[in-house]
């Protein structure tokens, strides 16, 4: 088991800062379009129209960056506080799909607004 650091220095490397690579937008792109209809099948499209309106791959990257943050952010202190009974945290990744609220597990349509 990783120490604080190495797990913080573990979800800087390989969580938040890979959204810095434009490799990774050509593979959802390359995902979506082979399932678009999978989870976030829609963030293909949603990647091609920005791209189509000139915005860099660069600072796509960077607000995915800023979001990976904040995601991994809300997500280390949710775990603190509310937290998890009996600290039962392991394998929450397998459930994560399934917690949509909107039930389409991610899937395009997921992300309507709630009427």
């Amino acid at each position: 088991m990783p120490t604080r650091e190495q797990l913080l220095a573990h979800l800087w490397n390989e969580v938040i800062n890979p959204n810095l690579r434009t490799d990774g937008l050509h593979n959802i792109l390359r995902e979506c379009a082979r399932h678009p209809d999978g989870p976030f099948g829609d963030t293909g499209a949603a990647i091609r129209r920005m791209l189509d309106a000139g915005v860099s791959p660069r600072d796509l990257g960077l607000f995915a960056r800023a979001t990976a943050y904040e995601a991994v952010f809300g997500v280390l202190y949710a775990l603190s506080d509310p937290g998890v009974d009996g600290d039962d945290v392991l394998m929450l990744h397998e459930g994560l799909l399934r917690a949509d609220p909107s039930g389409l597990e991610g899937r395009p349509g997921s992300a309507e607004p709630a009427p």
